[in-house]
């Protein structure tokens, strides 16, 4: 990494074990309809963004619920578990320290929005070593477009060739190479199915944070 001079890291199954919590969340909103989670379903939302996913379910499963009920049903679930239970990937924290270290600028792209997320990487201590966050609700598109990728590069104003994006999803990391972004697939569970395709398209891949150089 001493040749980057960005750092763009996806949150939920990248830096935070979080793919669990999400799991939950998906299992307690289909049991209120007395439904079991979709084939498929949380590769599907998972580059989305909330609005949008919460769009794709209810148009998918015919959910009578509106969209804002739908979020803030799945918001509910997810605010106490994602504050109390999800825990950093392995070795996440001491790299992020250590890219700082180097002078690289730091970054958030996520699906995820920042009610959710600012706690928990607080009380990691890391929320303060990121220079920017960007996530697919504010930029209106979800991570099949590089917009959110291009958009935190330009704020840290590095090119995509001077900059790194961790992702964990086969999709995203497919949007950020095809823009030019070095690309680490970072292994999660949830993911688990398209590894050998993630460690075909990325430039480098790692199963802990503990693997980078």
């Amino acid at each position: 990494m001493e040749n980057f001079k960005g750092a763009i890291f996806d949150l939920d199954g990248t830096l935070l074990d979080s793919m669990g919590l999400w799991h939950k969340v998906d299992v307690a909103f289909f049991e209120n309809r007395n439904m079991e989670v979709p084939e498929g379903y949380i590769q599907a939302i998972s580059p989305l963004g909330t609005h949008k996913a919460a769009i794709y379910t209810k148009e998918t499963y015919n959910i009578k619920e509106s969209v804002e009920e739908i979020i803030a049903e799945w918001g509910e679930i997810a605010k106490n578990e994602y504050s109390t239970h999800v825990k950093l990937k392995s070795g996440a924290k001491e790299y992020l320290l250590k890219l700082k270290e180097q002078g690289v600028s730091l970054s958030v792209a996520t699906a995820s929005d920042k009610e959710l997320f600012e706690n928990c990487l607080k009380k990691y201590e890391i929320f303060d070593l990121f220079d920017f966050f960007v996530t697919v609700n504010e930029i209106g598109k979800g991570k099949s477009s590089p917009d959110i990728y291009l958009t935190a590069a330009e704020k840290m104003n590095v090119s995509p060739n001077e900059c790194a994006v961790f992702e964990d999803i086969l999709t995203a990391l497919k949007t950020a190479k095809n823009a030019g972004f070095y690309c680490v697939g970072v292994f999660d569970e949830s993911s688990s199915k398209d590894t050998e395709e993630i460690k075909k398209l990325a430039d480098t891949f790692i199963y802990n944070f503990n693997e980078m150089e």
